[in-house]
């Protein structure tokens, strides 16, 4: 997302190194404290060789340009959500994670190589501990999944589990209930066919050619393999809705943003409904690169004083889902941007190689 013009008809990146640099260094110091930042304080804090009454006229004129606010009259200024999109495009330095940070993230994801629900969980869990705000990972859809495997195990007369094996290796099993009974014998030929016919084809993939072939004049009178078919069919059904795994929501409630009940109540029901993190980390999986929304660009995260910064991760060259980092809007977007970019980087190498 690009910043639009300021108040004043001037686009916003439209600045002298003067008002970058009291910019630069309001941004910095809100980030720090998350208070108002005064021109005296700022003069001290950042080390800038000009007078408070200087600073005070350049703020003045950022404020009526639509970079930064003052809360309340007798305040300092805060930066505006136009003022961090300035500053994630133009402003900030090279995004770059320690090589402390990234060897502990690697080996605590190393741990559940192989194991990719704990693997996801540990990956909201690892974001969350690194940057002490909020992890989230949104778990592969059904209709993505690339399937090596499927099987059928009769469980009664009534009831036969679908288990489906991915190109990832998690397992995902499926409880399908049947009008008529089925041998065993019969599914077991049934998931052999099946596996030798679409080991590599995406779920949607397989679903069309069943429904095919379920029109067609072989399956239409030989009733037993109609029935499989259609049990088939319900197996390889794309229409589970997507999970995400959130991590850490307790952090943001240490911070000055969400001291007001208001606030946190908002906050917490962002958090509880987590349909909207979905719908978020959804419009993600079609971007390339890591991708920055800042408070009040999109309503779907709910309070406009939180920002979210998330990447695709993927199994070769197919997307599989989206991990990211939810918190304030004055959070350290270079630091935070090199986090989620080096941790989806890292599943993907192991979703790509599971057992190297």
């Amino acid at each position: 997302m690009t910043a639009g013009k300021d108040p004043s008809g001037r686009p916003p990146g439209d600045l002298g190194p003067r008002e970058i640099e009291i910019l630069k260094s309001v941004i910095e110091a809100h980030v720090f404290s998350g208070e108002p930042v005064g021109s005296r304080a700022l003069q001290k804090g950042a080390g800038l060789d000009l007078s408070p009454a200087t600073i005070r006229n350049v703020m003045a004129d950022l404020e009526e340009r639509g970079l930064l606010v003052q809360p309340h009259a007798s305040a300092g200024r805060v930066p505006t959500d136009r003022a961090y999109r300035l500053f994630v495009d133009r402003l900030m330095g090279a995004p770059r994670i320690a090589a402390g940070f990234a060897q502990s993230l690697d080996e605590a994801l190393e741990a559940h190589r192989g194991e990719i629900p704990d693997l996801l969980s540990e990956a909201a869990q690892q974001l969350s501990r690194l940057s002490q705000n909020v992890g989230v990972v949104l778990v592969p859809e059904m209709r993505r999944i690339v399937v090596e495997h499927l099987e059928f195990v009769r469980l009664d007369h009534g009831r036969v589990v679908a288990i489906l094996v991915d190109r990832a290796g998690v397992v995902h099993n499926r409880i399908l209930r049947v009008a008529e009974g089925f041998e065993q014998g019969e599914l077991d030929r049934m998931g052999r066919e099946l596996s030798a016919r679409f080991a590599g084809q995406t779920i949607t993939a397989i679903r069309e050619a069943i429904a095919l072939e379920m029109t067609e004049e072989r399956a239409v009178y030989d009733r037993l393999r109609a029935r499989l078919l259609a049990l088939s069919r319900d197996a390889v059904a794309a229409d589970a809705p997507s999970e995400v795994v959130v991590a850490g929501a307790a952090n943001l409630l240490e911070t000055p943003e969400f001291t007001d009940i208001e606030r946190t109540r908002a906050l917490l029901r962002t958090l509880e409904q987590k349909g909207r993190l979905v719908g978020l980390l959804e419009r993600v999986l079609d971007e390339d690169g890591v991708q920055v929304v800042i408070g009040g660009e999109n309503p779907v995260t709910g309070p406009s004083s939180l920002s979210m910064v998330a990447a695709t991760y993927s199994a070769g060259d197919r997307v599989l889902g989206t991990v990211g980092i939810v918190g304030p809007t004055r959070m350290e977007y270079a630091r935070t941007i090199a986090l989620v970019d080096h941790l989806a980087r890292t599943l993907t190498r192991f979703l790509t190689t599971p057992g190297a």
